[in-house]
């Protein structure tokens, strides 16, 4: 009965991103000319910090902010086309800095500015990056890229350096696929490459091989006391395991048979997973549990098929989604665990954007890209609610709240601060 449930989620919602391309075009084209015209409308002044911003991924393809409390916009591009296209923001961990892609045709070019769309910097790149992850203290950014070794296709881990507004990029590693996790110092990534190599990697670009995994899992994780790893093996079975950073085992969180994806929570008490069946071809989907990581105590947050969570800034909250059917439709609904019940909110149809480009991996950017306010008081999504509106939605956690429509949107990301 479950994998037959899972195999029918899996098919819906690769015909939900079919059908999401062919709407989101039909519908983009007139959300480009109203969100042209309020541009045009729109104050160019810069907001006076960071705080409590939006970065969002305009329906017209442009890059801008929105202010989550006032709705007041500002733009940091504004010339989109079929010819330019602008992807991947990423916020900064200080909320300072913003990185994106800027894709002319087939040239592809790195682009970093200051929240305020000033000290703009460009670097030409011979493939464009298709994932942002800068560094703890914000001085280096981090991206993957598709690359080419001898004979075949690959992935590059590259690091941008920037000082002024001068930016120059090398390469670190690659392989595929490629996950990886900064270091709290900011000096090393663990990466998981190939779908085995558990690697320590330097900014020199040396490695240190703590194991040839095997276990099926994608993103590693290094915890925030800088002490420990998290990633799986396999041996006799495959198990969850915290490591210390020479690669010696401390502790079994779990086994599984399997693919497994997880997230540690901020304060690294306690670690959220779910276990897929190896024949599912959604990367995530099962239960949702939730374990202690110093009395391995665990608990199942929902039995329902569970496709990506996200842990609150404080790791008091988990907000997971959910597929289900909304108004006879296949869709998808977030839903907020506070370690004893949780919460359901809006069900909603997800744009093209996200269901290709940020579902798939949501683990890897729970660790790079916010959803959630720094309060943790609300979360931050896009979409298309039951009753046909779409845009980006604020959601309060507060018990009974209905979302909030606070711009047009395929994808958004809340600050850091």
């Amino acid at each position: 009965m479950w994998k037959r449930l899972a195999l029918l989620f899996s098919l819906s919602l690769v015909l939900m991103a079919a059908a999401g391309c062919s709407a989101d075009a039909a519908r983009g084209q007139v959300q480009r000319l109203v969100a042209q015209a309020r541009l045009a409308q729109e104050a160019s002044s810069p907001p006076a910090s960071a705080e409590n911003q939006l970065l969002v991924s305009g329906a017209d393809g442009n890059l801008f902010l929105v202010d989550a409390e006032s709705g007041k916009r500002f733009a940091l591009t504004t010339d989109a086309s079929s010819q330019r296209r602008y992807l991947q923001p990423t916020w900064s961990p200080d909320g300072e800095r913003i990185a994106w892609t800027r894709l002319d045709g087939r040239r592809s070019t790195v682009e970093i500015s200051r929240f305020d769309g000033s000290e703009r910097a460009a670097l030409e790149t011979p493939f464009a990056p298709f994932y942002f992850y800068w560094s703890p203290a914000g001085d280096r950014l981090a991206y993957l890229s598709n690359w080419m070794t001898p004979g075949q296709a690959s992935i590059a881990l590259r690091i941008v350096e920037f000082e002024e507004r001068e930016l120059t990029v090398r390469t670190l590693a690659e392989g595929q696929p490629f996950y990886f996790s900064w270091s709290p110092d900011g000096e090393q990534l663990l990466t998981h490459i190939g779908a085995e190599r558990v690697e320590l990697l330097n900014l020199s670009g040396e490695a240190q091989s703590l194991r040839i995994s095997g276990g099926q899992f994608p993103a590693p994780q290094w915890a925030a006391d800088g002490e420990h790893l998290i990633y799986a093996i396999a041996d006799a079975r495959q198990r969850l395991i915290v490591a210390d950073i020479a690669g010696q085992e401390q502790v079994e969180l779990t086994d599984y048979p399997g693919r497994i994806t997880f997230s540690l929570s901020p304060d690294g008490k306690r670690l959220a997973y779910v276990i897929t069946d190896q024949a599912t071809r959604s990367n995530t989907f099962g239960p949702l549990y939730v374990v202690d990581v110093d009395t391995l105590r665990t608990r199942e947050a929902t039995i329902n098929p569970v496709l990506a969570f996200h842990w609150s800034p404080a790791g008091d909250r988990l907000a997971y989604l959910t597929a289900e059917f909304v108004r006879g439709r296949v869709g998808l609904r977030w839903n907020v665990w506070d370690g004893r019940r949780s919460t359901p909110y809006a069900g909603f149809f997800p744009s093209s954007v996200y269901l290709e480009n940020y579902l798939p991996f949501f683990d890897q950017y729970a660790q790079s890209h916010r959803i959630w306010s720094a309060e943790g008081d609300a979360f931050v999504f896009a979409g298309t609610l039951a009753d046909g509106r779409s845009g980006v939605w604020v959601q309060e956690v507060e018990a009974g709240s209905e979302p909030r429509l606070i711009s047009d949107g395929t994808v958004a990301f809340w600050s850091p601060r």
